[in-house]
């Protein structure tokens, strides 16, 4: 299988650690701008990237983790100036990076989309599309989307990135709790399967309270994975931290984090990494254990029964060719509803859109559990998919 996976930079990839966990050691105050702190204190960074580095890391991310404009401005920045501190953070991480590669790091806008919230897709869209083009045009060697909370978010963020650059590599990261889902409520395998039609290079998950949770949460994405060559992606936590009288700790060791690499390279983990507490002795670790793993990439996944498949944020199901469709518009509301009523969770629904169907869809959205299938008018589908996370097939 390994013949078929498309990330260019060879397996295993090994990403950094934690950065804002340790700078918090270094100097950082507990609710201070990262960025800010970075700026004013560039060398803390990059001794820290150098000591991951000079641990295994082949990759280290630039800073722009909240370089984006929402984030920024909370932050007391003005809008004219994120683009300029994204291209600073860029230039800090390039002084001691030439050897590696250097990942532009893009995050959760924190703005809230429609139903849920009050921002537009589109006003998402334009956060994801300016500080992309920003990191772009600073020539990182890939795109890192990572903690998303929202598979909606990540699609609009892949898209915008796409819509720059068609052959830069991009790697999606969920954050799950221990449900293995999201706080929206997605599985990382109806994520990864929304994804696929923009080429990404890698998908997993980061944070998400450790390698156990990790390797859960990414069992219902290897299939996907494994039936695509996508690799998998595990940056995890070193546990949850935990209160002692000398501060916070997190109690994952070294080791700890090494001993899952066997089940993640079964999973299908081809890039490996470490989030909040990890640090260079954890990458170390890490790397270590990952180029000398008893197994080989996706030894333990079947891929899925071939056929036509769809996908909503929270599920993913193969579709029926002998379905009904059900027509929906704009006064369908009521009807659906009635629908979900005879359905269980995991029954497809099968819509064909009339006249004003994708916006009651939209509209409905956050009430509907079901996978769903879509035909009719083309307008519609098209409008459906670029706002919903959803692929229709």
């Amino acid at each position: 299988m390994a013949s078929n996976i498309m990330l260019p930079f060879g397996l295993p990839f090994i990403l950094d650690g934690a950065t804002g966990t340790e700078l918090l050691k270094r100097g950082m105050k507990t609710g201070e701008c990262t960025e800010k702190f970075i700026l004013e204190n560039p060398r803390v960074l990059t001794d820290l990237q150098a000591e991951y580095i000079a641990a295994g890391s082949q990759a280290v991310l630039a800073p722009t983790f909240g370089a984006n404009i929402p984030t920024l401005v909370r932050h007391g920045f003005s809008k004219e100036e994120a683009d300029k501190v994204c291209r600073e953070l860029c230039a800090i991480s390039k002084q001691k990076a030439e050897k590696v590669k250097i990942g532009g790091d893009l995050s959760p806008t924190g703005l809230l989309m429609k139903p849920y919230g009050n921002a537009d897709p589109q006003d998402i869209y334009d956060v994801y599309h300016a500080q992309a083009a920003t990191l772009i045009d600073c020539h990182v060697d890939f795109i890192f989307i990572e903690t998303m909370l929202s598979a909606a978010e990540a699609k609009i963020a892949v898209r915008a990135v796409r819509d720059i650059s068609s052959d830069i590599p991009v790697l999606v990261s969920l954050t799950v709790g221990e449900n293995g889902r999201t706080v929206n409520g997605d599985t990382p395998g109806a994520a990864l399967l929304t994804l696929v039609q923009y080429n990404i290079q890698g998908f997993g998950c980061n944070c998400s309270i450790g390698p156990e949770v990790v390797a859960n949460a990414l069992e219902s994405a290897a299939p996907i994975a494994k039936l695509y060559g996508i690799p998998l992606i595990a940056k995890p936590n070193a546990g949850m931290p935990v209160t002692t009288e000398n501060g916070s700790v997190f109690p994952l060791t070294p080791e700890d984090m090494a001993r899952a690499a066997d089940r993640f390279t079964g999973l299908g983990v081809g890039v490996f990494g470490g989030c909040c507490g990890t640090t260079p002795d954890h990458i170390r670790a890490i790397a270590a254990a990952a180029k000398n793993t008893s197994k080989t990439l996706f030894e333990d996944v079947e891929i899925p029964e071939k056929g036509v498949y769809v996908s909503t944020s929270r599920i993913y199901a193969l579709t029926d060719e002998n379905a009904k469709y059900w027509l929906i518009d704009g006064g369908s509301e009521d009807f659906i509803y009635d629908l979900m009523d005879e359905c269980q969770p995991d029954d497809v629904l099968y819509f064909e859109l009339g006249e004003g169907g994708a916006e009651t869809l939209i509209n409905m959205d956050a009430f509907i559990p079901n996978p769903i299938a879509l035909r009719g008018m083309e307008k519609e589908i098209s409008k459906a998919e670029a706002v919903l996370c959803r692929k229709f097939r």
